[in-house]
């Protein structure tokens, strides 16, 4: 079996999303201080960030925004949740977050009003509501509250408003949702770990802001003959997106004992989108 953008299920709860996230956004920082012209260009991202929820989440943008695919502007409101929710689901991309982040900062929000707008249109069967507010409300919910998942916000985002540390990351406003999606409690057969023989592979992306790669160390340990390849550069869903991990997958299911993960040494990020001052 392969495993892609995973983690722990004895572990994952509301409260948890937010130091997956936080991962997720430290490694995309982390990635950009290490190419020299990112860290000359934007030299304090975390800080821009920060600053960016608070002055959003206290006076959030309202604009008309015109969809990237076309159609008729959208009411669009960009606020401190919203942004970390864009960057929550790599709109825009890990590599043209930094530059974004410097634009909104300078007064330019168009790359994040874009894809707020852009999130505006729903394709019928892109995205499973039923099954994820299913998931959530059954498996990562219970024996936790909403003052949980503030706390936890609190510890990965100090300085954070508390208007945006109070809603889980990719899931905002969940508990009232399953106050509505009303599932059975699930959490004790679904908390466990994961234990199996059966060859595996567990592929991850050090830019995954919703399963942070770290978790993933500890899925492979309880699958005791699995092989473990973290993508660099890259977000969650990673096959998909990286040729590397492709060709990883593709020696696995030849030898799964033993597949070839000789394209992942030496991998680094692409180059960041650097923009003129």
């Amino acid at each position: 079996m392969a495993i892609d953008s995973v983690a722990p299920s004895q572990f994952v709860t509301l409260p948890w999303t937010w130091g997956s996230t936080a991962e997720g956004i430290h490694n995309i920082f982390e990635a950009c201080a290490a190419q020299p012209a990112c860290k000359d260009r934007y030299p304090d991202l975390p800080r821009t960030l920060t600053e960016q929820v608070r002055k959003l989440e206290a006076h959030p943008l309202t604009l008309d925004v015109t969809p990237p695919n076309g159609g008729k502007p959208v009411k669009t409101v960009l606020d401190g949740g919203a942004l970390l929710n864009l960057i929550v689901a790599f709109t825009p991309r890990p590599k043209d977050i930094p530059a974004a982040l410097d634009e909104l900062s300078r007064g330019n929000p168009e790359r994040f009003a874009e894809a707020r707008a852009a999130g505006s249109v729903q394709h019928v069967g892109m995205f499973a509501h039923g099954l994820t507010n299913s998931i959530a409300c059954s498996e990562w919910a219970p024996g936790y509250s909403g003052h949980d998942v503030l706390k936890a916000g609190r510890k990965a985002f100090p300085g954070w408003p508390d208007s945006v540390l109070a809603q889980a990351p990719q899931l905002p406003f969940q508990y009232p949702v399953c106050g509505i999606w009303d599932v059975p409690d699930r959490s004790e057969v679904q908390r466990v770990p994961t234990v199996s023989s059966v060859p595996a592979l567990v592929v991850s992306g050090t830019f995954d802001v919703k399963t942070g790669a770290s978790w993933a160390k500890g899925v492979a340990r309880d699958l005791s003959r699995s092989t473990a390849v973290q993508i660099p550069g890259i977000g969650h869903w990673v096959v998909p997106q990286s040729p590397c991990a492709q060709r990883v997958l593709a020696s696995f299911f030849a030898r799964p004992t033993a597949p070839d993960t000789s394209c992942v040494d030496g991998l680094e990020p692409e180059p960041f989108t650097i923009v003129p001052k």
